[in-house]
């Protein structure tokens, strides 16, 4: 660990020898609409492109939309006249899953195949009512809830594109929803009998064409939902099971008889929270809510290693959100989306690159648990763009007081 190589370099010392140095990682970028002023984003695979919804301009219709890794956004159409389309979720190969819905309000779930196809999914797999696809793993499985077999209420489906669709997942009960599959055809979702709170699920492929349902919903009348599962099986969702709030939190489920959730929590003031997604390093996203409607805005947040991180303590006077509502997706690469209020009071989405846990070690700029060189890199350009991370002193100026006392926690060293 270095602690006294950069305590006596000048500022422009420093300056010269890092003029092409790390720029700060943690700014929050707006989407661009397709030109009107509406825009979320759902969903981020590992390549870094995005998928969500815009509006055109002068209320023209609203579109599902994919955001490339340069953060231009196209318009992906819908099925038939529909003018109102939204997608939900992308895999690595670029294939996107969501709905298209008509005049009368019906949703048809819709497949874009990432080489310009159209897909309507909803025709394919014999839906007799609306019809949503919440995911798609890298091997083209879908699951959503549609209602393909005799009742009145829909319920989980696995379409894998080649053979017919399975209800599944909720197929003992009267209805309910398959939300997330991982690329081992695992797959998550909620199961309810009319009247009574529905139970998690979770489904294993065996060897016998079916699935295996191991225990991790909560016994008893708890609000459970399992939203999300990663390719290392980690589940998370929400439950009221375990929260202090009264409220439904976010929550990690263990698939432990007597101890089956992990609480995340919530943020302060907020007494509710869903995770909405998670990578495959255990990073959770989601947002937090009043559910008393005193009037605070929800907030998206970061939950890692036992720590949630408030998303809005990102945003600076730079900024063109007012406040960051949800965070929807999570990829690899610790990228974050979602959407929030703009300061002129639309809706924008969200772009997070790099998501890193702010340091216990206040010169640890990067967040990678060393001291050197690029610390001191990240320092120069954040204080160049008056960053409010480079102003050590808290007092709103960038000056050499803040130099000081940067070079005084990076001389010092970290625990």
């Amino acid at each position: 660990m270095f602690t006294h190589k950069y305590a006596a370099v000048s500022l422009s010392t420093l300056g010269l020898m890092l003029v092409s140095g790390t720029a700060f990682a943690q700014s929050v970028v707006q989407l661009p609409s397709l030109g009107g002023d509406f825009a979320v984003a759902n969903d981020i695979n590992d390549k870094g492109e995005v998928v969500g919804q815009s509006n055109l301009p002068g209320g023209l219709g609203s579109y599902a939309t994919r955001w490339d890794a340069s953060h231009m956004p196209t318009n992906l159409g819908a099925l038939g006249t529909s003018t109102y389309s939204e997608a939900l979720a992308i895999n690595n190969n670029g294939e996107i899953v969501g709905f298209s819905e008509d005049s009368g309000f019906l949703r048809s779930a819709t497949l874009w195949d990432g080489r310009g196809g159209v897909v309507n999914v909803h025709t394919a797999i014999g839906s007799m009512n609306s019809s949503i696809p919440w995911d798609i793993n890298d091997n083209g499985v879908i699951v959503g809830q549609a209602l393909i077999t005799a009742g009145i209420f829909a319920k989980g489906f696995v379409w894998d594109q080649v053979n017919p669709a399975q209800s599944v997942g909720s197929a003992g009960y009267q209805g309910g929803a398959n939300y997330s599959i991982n690329d081992a055809g695992e797959f998550v979702g909620i199961a309810f009998f009319l009247g009574d709170p529905p139970d998690a699920i979770h489904a294993i492929p065996d060897d016998r064409g079916g699935y295996d349902y191991p225990f991790i919903s909560p016994h008893g009348y708890y609000v459970v939902e399992a939203k999300v599962i990663n390719n290392n099986s980690m589940i998370v969702g929400h439950s009221t099971y375990g929260s202090t709030t009264g409220e439904a939190n976010a929550v990690v489920y263990t698939g432990d008889d007597r101890d089956p959730v992990i609480v995340i929590g919530t943020l302060p003031l907020l007494n509710r929270s869903e995770s909405l997604d998670l990578n495959d390093n255990g990073l959770v996203v989601g947002y937090s809510e009043d559910a008393t409607f005193s009037g605070l805005d929800p907030r998206a947040w970061a939950w890692v290693d036992g720590t949630m991180y408030d998303l809005n303590d990102l945003l600076d006077d730079r900024s063109e959100f007012e406040i960051l509502s949800r965070a929807t997706g999570v990829n690899n690469n610790g990228d974050i989306v979602g959407f929030g209020r703009l300061l002129d009071g639309t809706t924008g989405a969200f772009l997070i690159e790099g998501f890193t846990a702010p340091s216990s070690c206040a010169a640890d700029l990067n967040g990678d648990g060393n001291l050197d060189f690029f610390d001191v890199s990240a320092f120069l350009s954040a204080f160049t763009n008056q960053d409010p991370s480079a102003d050590f002193t808290n007092d709103g100026n960038f000056n050499f007081f803040d130099v000081s006392a940067f070079l005084g926690a990076f001389s010092a060293g970290c625990p």
